[in-house]
This record gives structure tokens, sequence and C-alpha cells, in this order.
């Protein structure tokens, strides 16, 4: 579930109400479109009911580290995945809780911001082992647990800090958020000198959303990661320093009221096993059919979805369109009118390559215990965006058949 986030618009200051996907932000009151971009992890801070004769300057905050994504894996003869959603402690503490439950989702948080005082205790749990905790929960839920672990991947994967405000009363902590008592707290002292004030690193800066080439306005959705320029016909992705264009193509039918999604066409090199062509891709994968001329003369491309599902839905999409990329005609740059935002990236799409290559596997057995000795090399990225024709209940891409449910497509905007 997506967190509910009060943040002040950075043009008039006015609260505003975002959900954690959100990146491009329309102010309802002042009519200005800022991108909003991260400086590392965004720390939130809930809500606290404090009483009124505690300091706001002695405040503590406690950090907890939400890890939010899909886990991927390779085991013995399985690919499996799961979603995961968790909090845990970040710090040291005796009495304080190891998890948030479900507080995140159940309120709103605010972005921490230099109105925010108080101290800061300091994050001694490194995100690496979050992820590892959040990993070990897919082999807990594993059938074969025994069984070599071959491969895993973090796709589409959110990492956060949280602060749960904290306060002392009579030699007690409390839990500021429900002002119920925690216990006595030996490492107060220890923890309060180690603690940190408000840092301006932690807060997140916009920028102007104007095309770098033509300075017309660029569109998009609020949870898109890529905004496009219908004035010169480009697309732009959010760099440290700013906008940076992006090769991008379309496939343009001829029928009106086409819905256009968007995929990473990824050319790849591959290393550890014989995969240079989509031939290549066919045998390796044991296709049940017989390869012909044209395909060894085709290059290894994968077609991933550069939009978040639900992992089962993403693997077998990625394999379906890769499967059925000779069918596709050729691509141009004709930017369509109705698009589906980009929400996962392609550093992201190049990490799941193992698990969908693994998907498109007809003999997962023989083919799983080669995925440590491969390693994919881009040769080059495109995003190219493919027509779906809208069925009802299901969207169904133009030249190849292949549906895809209306309903996982919303759901998946909430990953």
């Amino acid at each position: 579930m997506d967190l509910t986030i009060h943040q002040n618009c950075p043009s008039c200051g006015a609260d505003i109400e975002l959900s954690e996907a959100d990146r491009l932000i329309r102010c309802p009151y002042c009519d200005v479109q800022n991108f909003m971009v991260t400086r590392g992890a965004l720390r939130f801070v809930l809500p606290d009911k404090a009483p009124d004769h505690i300091l706001r300057r002695n405040m503590l905050y406690a950090p907890y580290l939400r890890f939010k994504g899909n886990i991927y894996y390779c085991k013995g003869k399985y690919l499996k995945h799961k979603v995961v959603d968790t909090t845990q402690l970040g710090t040291s503490g005796t009495v304080l809780p190891p998890s948030l439950g479900l507080r995140p989702q159940a309120m709103p948080v605010s972005l921490v911001t230099d109105a925010v005082e108080g101290h800061f205790l300091r994050q001694t749990i490194k995100a690496k082992t979050l992820l590892e905790r959040a990993a070990q929960l897919t082999v807990i839920a594993s059938e074969d647990i025994d069984a070599p672990f071959y491969h895993r991947a973090y796709i589409g994967e959110t990492v956060s800090c949280i602060y749960l405000p904290l306060y002392l009363q009579n030699d007690l902590l409390y839990d500021a958020v429900t002002n119920t008592a925690l216990g006595k707290e030996t490492l107060v002292g220890e923890m309060r000198a180690q603690s940190m004030h408000y840092k301006a690193v932690w807060s997140p800066h916009f920028l102007a959303t104007l095309c770098p080439r033509c300075g017309d306005t660029l569109s998009g959705a609020h949870d898109s990661l890529i905004l496009s320029c219908y004035n010169c016909q480009s697309c732009w992705e959010e760099t440290k320093n700013g906008f940076q264009s992006i090769s991008w193509n379309a496939v343009v039918s001829n029928n009106k009221g086409m819905y256009y999604l968007p995929f990473w066409k990824l050319s790849v090199r591959a290393d550890g096993i014989e995969m240079q062509t989509f031939a290549d891709f066919l045998r390796i994968t044991n296709q049940p059919l017989v390869i012909q001329q044209r395909h060894k003369e085709l290059a290894l491309h994968f077609f991933l979805p550069a939009f978040k599902l639900r992992p089962s839905t993403f693997l077998r999409l990625g394999k379906n369109m890769t499967l059925s990329q000779e069918r596709l005609p050729q691509s141009e740059q004709q930017m369509p009118k109705r698009m589906h935002p980009v929400t996962l990236k392609r550093i992201e799409a190049l990490q799941a390559l193992k698990s969908v290559l693994a998907e498109a596997a007809v003999s997962k057995r023989k083919l799983l215990p080669k995925l440590p000795i491969v390693r994919f090399h881009s040769m080059g990225t495109e995003l190219i965006y493919l027509p779906f024709k809208d069925k009802g209940h299901d969207f169904v891409q133009e030249q190849t058949g292949i549906p895809l449910a209306q309903a996982v497509l919303r759901f998946g905007r909430k990953l």
C-alpha cells in the first residue's frame, strides 16, 4: 500500500496531500507543476499527540527502515517471487517496538523538514541488512528450503525511513503517537548523545517541468518517471543535474482509441552462456519451434514492461513480448496521445533480465543452475510504446494479441 504524505507546495507553500509514488506534483491551489527529485531515501515522520508540556526540542525520533517491493528468486528447480512491505527498527533500543506494523499505511505521514524539532536517533542498521531480512521472508515460505539458491533480484523496490516520535516523562520512554509508556530505556542518554538534528540534504528538491530543448511544458502522470514533450517530440528522465533526453519510439496504430503501454527494449550481450542472437535465446530456453535463418539474423533484445506489475504478470508479459518481438512492425518517433506512465526505471528492468530468462525457460531444471555464471551487458536501451486495444476488461496488444487485464494494470500503480 502507498503512504499518504503531507507536503508543502514548493511554489506557494500550501499543504498538499501526495501518495508515496508521486513525482510530478501539481498544486491544486497555485496550479504550478513541479517534478520532485529525491536525494537518497525519503524520510517521513508519523504524527504525534505528545502532551503540551513536552517541549518539541526535547522530542526523540526513532528511525524505522521500510522496504516495499518485489523479490524474485530462483531456488532449486523453481522461479518464485513475493511482494514485501515491511518496516524494521533501524537503531538500538531495548524497549522500542521491532516494527511499526500497519501504522504507516493507516495514518498520514509528513516529510521531515526543518520545522520538525528534536533529536533524530542515528540509524545503526544498514539498508542492506533490511533487504537481507526481507529476502529471508521468501526463504521461510519456500517449499524446498534446502535447495540451492541460483539468483535473487529486487525489482521496483522502495527503501525509506519512517521516524517514530518519542518523549521522556518520569524516567519512562513514551510512544508519542499513542501516548503509551514503552518502558524504562537505559540507552536513552547514549542515543541522545549520538543523535542529530534535521539536515537539509534529507529533503527532496524540485525541478521546473519545462522542456530543456524547446521550453514547452513537459507532460506526464503524477507517478511518471519519464516526462514527454509533445512540442518537440522528446522524452526526458531526471538525473542529478536536471533532465536528460532518452531514446524512444512508438509502434503507431492506424486504429484510433489505442492505449499505448511503455516497454524497455533492452539490447544485451550475454557472457557465461552462448546467447548473442534471438535464435540463441530460443535455443537456450528450449522453445517448441523450429529455429529459422531470420531468427539467427535478429539481434538479442528483451522487451520488459516499463511499468510496475505484480510479479507473476510482470514475468509473463516480459516473456511473451520478448518471444513475440519479430511480429512487431517498424517503430517511429510519433508520440501517442494516450500513454501509460513509465513507473519502472530501466536499471530495474536490466536487473530483471535473469528472472525473465528463467520464466521463458521450458525446462527450468536445466537452465536455473546456469544463472550464477550468466552476465548481461547492456548494448543500448530504448523506450518503446506499443498499442493496446481496449476490450473492456482487458487491453490486447494489436500485433501479438497478448492480453493484459486492466485491473492488474491499475493495481500495479499501487505497488
